[in-house]
């Protein structure tokens, strides 16, 4: 029986078994831009790829800064502002340039952002009412989780200090940071997506940016009430976070993380992953978008995609994709390369 995306992936998600692998080709908004230009096409959209790739996600990015800057819509503007009143550099892929808290007098009057602001998913629910998630997952999109959303509010060189000496500080800024993403994972069950997703960095490409005991002091509990929230729904939960977190892994199987994405082969150990977490964890990305996608040929993408497949897909829990979004660095030759070594690989 030929399942859709939707079933394909949740099943693929809990470990169960597929009519094949599901696929994914995610891009930085430069990327898609540049790539779906190469087809005359001048709009910014995850949905304008879908003609050409069969997408397995589609992402419920919230309305305001962070649409805009995954659909290129500056406007203009140098510099965009989230509703954390932190600023984006819109010449550079999601980078962040300015965050209101680098003075930790400013918290008592720091208003933290509302997640049942009017129109804040209104992307998400056009999403789901157009039948989108029907056959497809359409995934929450908690955008600088928990560690990532601390040092853009507070600088990242502050924030690692103030987990050594703040603790309280920093306790009461995660616990309020936590209590908006558990609301609006909530908001978004109520809107209908099917598959819960977070992102929040803690690698570097050799290892982890804070300890593992930090880590699991500050951010595995609270990133566990946020999953939570999904998991009692019934749905699948995706974790990002790029880097080496080779350390963190046992962490995320007991906090019950179903996906781990990116998976970047030149900081983390392919075999390693498949042998002690190929039966806990389902993998989504891999192909390698550091050196093979935008530096080798079609031929070597071709190679890189099958090799991959076979050591992540062992265990059939594998989503073939890029180990990041793929940049406007790379060849369009090797997004087509990609395209088709996907498509030919990906029966289990």
């Amino acid at each position: 029986m030929t399942m859709t995306p939707r079933e394909r992936f949740t099943r693929c998600a809990f470990g169960q078994d597929t009519d094949m692998l599901p696929v994914q080709c995610d891009f930085s908004a430069s990327g898609l831009e540049n790539f779906l230009a190469s087809r005359g096409i001048n709009r910014v959209s995850d949905l304008e790829l879908l003609p050409f790739f069969d997408n397995h996600v589609l992402y419920g990015y919230m309305d305001g800064a962070t649409l805009r800057l995954k659909t290129r819509d500056f406007r203009g503007e140098s510099v965009l502002y989230d509703e954390w009143g932190c600023g984006w550099d819109a010449t550079q892929d999601l980078m962040y340039c300015s965050g209101p808290l680098d003075d930790w007098d400013s918290l008592e009057s720091y208003v933290f952002p509302d997640p049942y602001a009017q129109g804040y998913l209104d992307y998400t629910e056009k999403l789901i009412r157009e039948g989108y998630a029907r056959d497809r997952i359409v995934t929450s999109y908690h955008f600088c989780t928990l560690f990532e959303r601390a040092y853009i509010l507070r600088g990242f060189e502050n924030v690692m200090e103030d987990m050594l000496i703040e603790e309280d500080l920093v306790s009461e800024l995660l616990d309020r940071i936590t209590g908006f993403h558990i609301a609006l994972a909530k908001r978004y069950i109520e809107a209908g997506v099917n598959c819960g997703r977070t992102v929040d960095d803690y690698g570097n490409q050799n290892s982890l940016m804070i300890s593992p005991q930090l880590w699991r002091k500050f951010f595995k509990q609270r990133l566990k009430s946020i999953h939570d929230v999904y998991h009692n729904a019934g749905l699948p939960v995706i974790h990002h976070s790029c880097g080496n977190i080779t350390m963190l892994l046992d962490d995320f199987v007991e906090i019950g993380i179903n996906v781990l994405n990116p998976v970047q082969p030149a900081a983390m150990d392919m075999e390693l992953l498949r042998d002690g977490y190929g039966d806990k964890l389902t993998f989504f990305g891999g192909i390698c978008n550091q050196t093979v996608l935008p530096g080798g040929t079609p031929e070597e993408v071709d190679e890189h995609v099958r090799e991959q497949t076979r050591v992540l897909g062992a265990h059939g829990r594998y989503v073939i994709a890029p180990s990041n979004g793929i940049g406007r660095d790379v060849p369009i030759e090797n997004v087509e390369a990609f395209f088709t070594a996907a498509e030919n690989y990906r029966r289990v």
